[in-house]
């Protein structure tokens, strides 16, 4: 017990308490994160990304990756105004692009380094991918969103992110084949 009490002791002196804190709410997203790839509707998945959006702003503000915590706090916004655009039934080109142009913005103005230009790229992917109609679409294109903000989040020593993509990928192969199954079984 007293090298595990001595561990914890030892990382809170090199990173700080509000970077263990952080890492916790890297925890809790990837929990809703793994949720969020098994329901079948988009309003569900954009509600659950929303309150994953948010574990990772409060979980990047705190570990100091603030292009993280920038795109994830401009998802929030976007997966709002997707759901009452589907709701709506309409589906405009224009607001996908307008969050990409917001995002590649905020990611100059929050530039954690080099490795920001990963993390934009795979926001900017997923932005696309969401404003698509097809759960199962949005579902594969973590297939190539995951590895790139995967990149950021080892760079930015992230463990909640880099554990939440690892885990995002085989969700989404989980949430694929599971939908498939069920689609063939008809």
């Amino acid at each position: 017990m007293d090298g595990i009490f001595n561990s914890f002791k030892n990382l809170i002196e090199s990173y700080g308490a509000l970077w263990l804190i952080g890492q916790g709410f890297g925890i809790i997203a990837i929990v809703l994160g793994f949720l969020s790839y098994q329901v079948k509707t988009k309003s569900k998945l954009l509600f659950l990304q929303g309150a994953v959006a948010l574990a990772f702003i409060i979980h990047y503000l705190l570990i100091g990756a603030y292009t993280g915590m920038a795109m994830n706090a401009l998802n929030i916004l976007r997966n709002l105004l997707y759901d009452r655009r589907t709701k709506k039934g309409s589906t405009g080109k224009a607001l996908p692009i307008i969050f990409v142009i917001v995002q590649a913005v905020m990611c100059l103005f929050t530039w954690d380094g080099w490795y920001s230009i990963f993390i934009l790229a795979g926001i900017c992917i997923n932005t696309y991918c969401m404003s698509l109609s097809d759960p199962q679409k949005v579902r594969k294109s973590i297939l190539v969103t995951s590895p790139l903000v995967l990149v950021y989040d080892l760079f930015a020593r992230s463990i909640g992110g880099t554990v939440y993509e690892s885990v995002a990928l085989c969700s989404a192969i989980i949430g694929i084949l599971r939908m498939r199954k069920k689609e063939n079984a008809r």
